[in-house]
């Protein structure tokens, strides 16, 4: 039982709700009352009372809820009460009624503040109904007007008192025991100190595919704002905007000109910059098959083709088969005659097979740099490391490319003329693939590699989009490359082919026009792959030969590598281009193919 003068135990009323002010104030003290007597008895609290004083925090939860509760649901009426009173009371009425005078004709006006930003539902739409501009405003149009009405926006504008011009920073991060986000920030070593705190809290990026930089991945640390006190009406007269000008104008007046030498401009030499500009790209590689080399070159046997080994052993498809030819045509009559012994059949033993080969070729990069250089400024060494391993990639699949070319078969020029770009493109890359196939015995749907330059994708564009009918802004690659995928031909867009020389895109004089022929190679799967041999990456290299001078070694790495021609054979077609968008068979004037 409690003492006569111990206050009653606390108890939590079942409805919050209806409880007055006062007596939630007053719940609220007899419960930390309470619990500050548990938590503070003499010799510590006790573990019998853990339950009741878990009950206490709880409660004392709940009614900081519900005071939480009544305070903004009172500020959300008062914030009602005030749109309703802004809409019934006039702009004249409203600017008496604040103290202050509105402004005359001519008169220099402070920039009114920002109006509050006005709540958005989920929807999208502004709380509140809609809200339609008036015709000054640019509403009911389709579109805003670029240049709406001064006078109309002027009505329409808050009339709030003008702060007071000034810089501030306030930091947009917490700095832990000195800012929180929000905070101005006074001093240029509170700056320093936060953006050392946020730097220290950043993860290491890593770059994305070689000649890729990722993209920056930083944090806003601080906010910089300067608000602006002076802004003339539209309404204002000359001789305020000459009162205005004149006080713009003061400081460049003769007796004001020693105070403004005496400042000395910026004074501070301009900040320099030491990030490069760097966009070099190692995009474009062509795609081979690949496998190792573990020695200085390989060896492998030529593959002898259906369209190739018939002679002299075998009879070609188109010859009439007899009994003497392989395969053999075995006959009623030939049955016959081979009872006398006179007619045997055939019998061919296989051939051994010859050897092709082909040997590991290497290619490297060594870059040598000072100390000093690189301890001053070691952006540049790092921009210059960049550069070259892009010109290194280029230069590997330059080689590539122009190995494969070397061991096609060229078929020379498919001349068409005044059929466009697309068409006949499409037609040689075709017919290729099919004279190809059936030459070498394919099924009909085998897919065929052909070698394209990246840039063809233009051309085939441009005349697409030159056609009557054709929605130009629609022909993605994704569909360029769906036509190829028609014909069964897998297209590879290389870089280096084809590229920065004289009338070719890429030339050191910018083209003007698209080229006029284009080159591609067409060979089946499997008939070029890639060796790659010896490899050698030292990285960064100090020895005792460069600390002489005081450099070192920044790079050196060395790559072998070998093309072998595994398949039968390669063609190489040339084929006119004219992206004229002309598909009119009364146009052609010489028949494509």
């Amino acid at each position: 039982m409690p003492k006569d003068n111990a206050p009653a135990p606390f108890e939590l009323p079942g409805d919050l709700t209806t409880t007055s002010p006062e007596d939630l104030a007053a719940l609220t003290e007899t419960a930390r009352t309470e619990f500050n007597g548990i938590y503070g008895a003499e010799g510590g609290p006790q573990a019998a009372q853990l339950a009741r004083a878990s009950e206490l925090a709880d409660a004392i939860d709940a009614l900081n809820t519900e005071n939480t509760r009544r305070t903004e649901e009172a500020a959300k009426t008062k914030a009602d009460f005030d749109a309703l009173a802004a809409r019934i009371t006039p702009a004249d009425a409203a600017a008496q009624g604040d103290g202050t005078e509105p402004a005359l004709e001519g008169e220099i006006v402070d920039a009114p503040a920002a109006p509050a930003p006005q709540p958005v539902a989920a929807s999208g739409r502004p709380v509140g109904g809609a809200v339609t501009a008036s015709r000054e405003l640019g509403g009911l149009r389709p579109e805003p007007r670029i240049n709406a009405s001064l006078t109309a926006a002027r009505t329409l504008a808050p009339k709030t008192t003008a702060p007071t011009a000034q810089l501030a920073i306030t930091a947009s991060a917490d700095l832990p025991g000195t800012l929180t986000a929000g905070a101005r920030i006074d001093s240029i070593d509170t700056l320093a100190d936060l953006l050392e705190h946020r730097a220290r809290q950043l993860p290491v990026t890593a770059s994305g595919r070689r000649g890729h930089q990722q993209a920056y991945g930083g944090v806003n640390v601080a906010r910089i704002s300067h608000d602006y006190a002076d802004v003339l009406a539209e309404t204002a007269s000359d001789k305020a905007v000459e009162a205005y000008r004149n006080k713009l104008m003061a400081g460049r007046r003769p007796q004001q000109m020693e105070a403004i030498v005496a400042a000395g401009g910026w004074c501070a030499p301009s900040e320099i910059r030491y990030d490069f500009f760097n966009i070099a790209c190692a995009g474009g590689m062509i795609d081979l098959p690949t496998f190792g080399v573990q020695r200085g070159g390989i060896r492998w046997p030529i593959s002898p083709s259906l369209a190739d080994a018939y002679n002299p052993d075998l009879s070609p498809f188109e010859a009439a088969p007899s009994a003497a030819t392989m395969p053999w045509l075995w006959t009623e009559t030939s049955d016959v005659i081979a009872a006398t012994g006179t007619l045997l059949k055939p019998c061919i033993r296989v051939p051994c097979s010859t050897m092709d080969e082909a040997r590991l070729e290497c290619y490297g990069v060594c870059v040598t740099a000072g100390n000093l250089a690189e301890n001053a400024w070691p952006e540049s060494t790092r921009n210059f490391l960049k550069l070259l391993d892009v010109a290194f990639q280029h230069t590997m699949n330059y080689r590539y490319i122009q190995t494969i070319r070397n061991l096609t078969t060229d078929i020379g020029t498919i001349s068409c003329t005044g059929v466009g770009a697309a068409s006949p493109l499409l037609d040689a890359v075709e017919f290729a693939a099919i004279d190809y196939r059936k030459r070498y015995v394919l099924c009909r749907d085998d897919v065929m590699e052909v070698i394209l330059p990246d840039w063809i994708v233009g051309p085939l564009r441009a005349d697409v989009a030159r056609r009557t009918g054709v929605d130009l802004l629609k022909t993605t690659d994704a569909d360029i490359m769906a036509w190829f995928d028609a014909r069964h031909v897998r297209v590879q867009l290389v870089d280096d082919y084809q590229v920065r020389t004289s009338g070719l895109p890429g030339y050191s004089t910018p083209a003007t026009a698209w080229p006029t022929t284009v080159e591609f190679m067409i060979y089946a799967p499997g008939t070029f792959a890639l060796g790659n041999g010896m490899v050698l990456d030292l990285g960064v290299v100090r020895d005792s030969t460069l600390n002489e001078t005081n450099d070192f070694t920044a790079a050196w790495y060395e790559q072998c590598h070998l093309i072998a021609k595994f398949g039968w054979a390669a063609r190489r077609y040339t084929v006119n281009l004219c992206p004229s968008g002309v598909t009119g068979a009364a146009n052609i004037t010489a028949c494509c193919l």
